[in-house]
């Protein structure tokens, strides 16, 4: 029956889509009550107007277990429901009336078999159905805890296009800034960052592998750069180095995250014909011909537009703005 009724609410919320939608206002923030306990109950605060139907993801500190959730909305026409997908837990609700009272919708109380945090939350969707028109409203990422900006760098606003996958990134610790309030947007990402934000993703696992790389010292990304070559996600140079601080490419990034995806189990049968898209397909190394046909067949990483043409840059290095593109692609349509 949960099933059916997240499917249900999904499927009204996804088919609103068709109608034009509304633009994002100032982002909603969600207040949870009880945080670190075994029962806490989630309300999203901030709203403006009148919703009927919600969608929020909630990414918690571990893989839910034993967990219930308790509609806190009274009206006997509304509905909620939640599905699970690794740590993160998504938030249904919708109903005939407006199911929020002011600025506040009170979800309801989830209660699990231990102690849990609610560490961001992503995903959010409002609609409000009114006869012949509907407002939709979505956030790639709100606060959790207040009603602060989700982003707190003064290098990323709400005009460029990376906004939002910054948000997811920042608001899902995959990525944080550089210090003094920066994000650096068009900073770029090394070998060893990369590596790191998947062993987070994985819950920072420890692994008994003899470290094959020589110059990999102890380091802050030392058992992330361990589990990554014990797991073949990570294969390093010829001369048994792996470069951790070297800037990652744009074709060495495709490789490693089709490595990860294939480690998990995922679907990787995909590819681009390359050589039809980009005049700069033939400089792709043989290792990553593969990796980067998925890649972009994934619509994980797309052309680089100079000078009238699309190029595929294979050699060149993936700013962190593209690298929170690519994470938040890869989180929402490979790993979903």
């Amino acid at each position: 029956m949960k099933r059916f009724l997240s499917l249900l609410l999904a499927a009204a919320l996804a088919a609103a889509l068709l109608i034009a939608p509304a633009a994002a206002s100032t982002p909603p923030w969600v207040q949870v009550d009880g945080q670190g306990t075994a029962s806490q109950t989630i309300t999203l605060r901030g709203l403006s107007g009148s919703f009927d139907s919600a969608q929020i993801t909630l990414t918690l500190d571990k893989a839910p277990s034993g967990f219930q959730f308790a509609q806190a909305l009274s009206d006997g026409d509304a509905h909620t429901a939640f599905t699970i997908s690794g740590s993160s837990i998504t938030l249904y609700a919708t109903s005939r009336n407006q199911i929020n009272q002011g600025d506040a919708l009170q979800l309801g109380t989830l209660t699990a078999a231990g102690s849990f945090k609610v560490l961001s939350a992503s995903g959010v969707k409002l609609l409000d159905l009114e006869a012949g028109s509907t407002r939709e409203l979505t956030y790639a990422a709100v606060g959790v805890g207040g009603p602060s900006a989700a982003l707190p760098f003064t290098d990323v606003k709400e005009k460029d296009w990376f906004y939002d996958e910054v948000a997811y990134v920042h608001t899902n610790q995959l990525m944080n800034g550089v210090g003094g309030g920066l994000f650096s947007p068009g900073g770029t990402t090394t070998r060893g960052m990369i590596v790191t934000i998947l062993w987070r993703m994985e819950g920072e696992p420890v692994v008994n592998y003899l470290m094959p790389f020589t110059d990999v010292p102890a380091s802050w990304y030392t058992e992330a750069v361990r589990w990554a070559s014990s797991e073949k996600i990570v294969n390093g140079y010829t001369d048994k180095t792996f470069r951790p601080n070297a800037p990652i490419t744009r074709e060495q990034m495709a490789t490693i995250l089709y490595n990860y995806a294939s480690y998990k189990g995922y679907d990787v049968s995909g590819r681009a014909n390359l050589s039809a898209q980009f005049p700069d397909a033939g400089k792709v190394s043989g290792y990553a011909a593969a990796p980067l046909a998925w890649a972009n067949h994934a619509k994980l990483i797309n052309g680089v537009a100079d000078e009238g043409s699309t190029f595929l840059q294979p050699q060149g290095s993936a700013t962190r703005a593209q690298v929170a593109a690519i994470l938040m692609r890869f989180q929402q349509s490979i790993a979903s």
